[in-house]
């Protein structure tokens, strides 16, 4: 009863002001951390699901909140989206220091932050601890393959834009269960390649083999190619995706092809979030909307009750 009556108190506060997010404080380790709220100001019942939102260095959490584009769709699904800011506007996703240039901008504990964060939101009866879900662009996208090889219990899926799996993961990577995942990646990324990186003791797998990486922890059996209907501008760039079924869990594991794109998440609108800073990053591609995509992949899971009791909090 106790969760039922902080959740309606919660929903009271946070749909004050329509369609507004809030900034709001929690002290882990004895470090306040912040992080951004939003929820629909029409929603009248809880808990819900709720989409996690890293974003990527030197960024802030506001302007990823802009550049993704996520809380259109939570107003019309009815879902919660967070935003955590990193300290420094970075994050310890478990590169080698040098290649994070961590000598420049020192990040917190994030794997404990984002922990509590979670269980914060479901024992404040705002989130269904069965429909968690983590997304991140870049460094959060890294942080994002962090959180899914430590804490994978916390998430029912993740997804991934603009960032490729560390090589050192194949042999430490042991999540204690399948993790849905997606991934979404620009051909044409100038910041992180298609490639992947041979440097040594930095070595990251191409977004190939990062999306075969996910999909042998997952068990899948099968994968089939399908090429998108061009959904955006007549100019709009290609879109292959392949997905990968027959999963251990009922998981699955998908990977967007985006031919030609750089490294902003793809969108319809082609005004939304850009910068000047934006000529440095690539294309951003019109063909598909990256929030669109992600929230179809993530409401196709949830957890079961046995998989949900590392959430709340002892």
């Amino acid at each position: 009863m106790w969760l039922v009556i902080a959740a309606a108190l919660a929903l009271a506060s946070w749909t004050g002001s329509a369609n507004a997010s809030e900034t709001r404080e929690l002290i882990v380790n004895g470090v306040k951390r912040t992080y951004r709220m939003f929820l629909p100001s029409d929603l009248r019942s809880a808990p819900v699901p709720v989409v996690i939102a890293l974003h990527g260095a030197v960024q802030s959490a506001k302007e990823f909140e802009s550049d993704l584009g996520m809380n259109r769709i939570a107003s019309r699904e009815k879902f919660a989206v967070v935003y955590p800011v990193g300290l420094n506007r970075v994050w310890d996703d478990s590169r080698p220091a040098a290649i994070r240039l961590q000598f420049l901008a020192q990040p917190g504990d994030d794997v404990a932050f984002l922990t509590a964060l979670t269980r914060t939101l479901v024992n404040e009866g705002i989130a269904d601890p069965g429909r968690v879900y983590l997304t991140g662009l870049s460094m959060g996208g890294f942080m994002t393959e962090r959180m899914a090889c430590e804490q994978a219990e916390l998430f029912a899926a993740i997804a991934v834009i603009g960032a490729t799996v560390p090589k050192k993961y194949r042999q430490t990577c042991k999540p204690g269960r399948a993790i849905p995942a997606l991934l979404m990646h620009g051909t044409a990324d100038p910041i992180s390649s298609w490639y992947g990186v041979v440097m040594p003791g930095a070595e990251l797998l191409s977004v190939n083999e990062s999306a075969q990486f996910y999909a042998d922890l997952a068990g899948c059996m099968a994968a089939a190619d399908n090429a998108l209907p061009n959904l955006g501008p007549a100019r709009a760039s290609t879109v292959t995706v392949r997905r990968w079924s027959i999963c251990r869990g009922s998981a699955a594991v998908m990977l967007y092809r985006i031919q030609g794109g750089g490294h902003l998440p793809p969108s319809f609108d082609p005004g939304r979030g850009e910068t000047l800073v934006a000529t440095l990053l690539g294309e951003r591609s019109h063909a598909i909307d990256a929030a669109e995509e992600i929230w179809n992949f993530f409401r196709q899971f949830r957890q079961e009750s046995v998989a949900q009791r590392g959430i709340s909090a002892q």
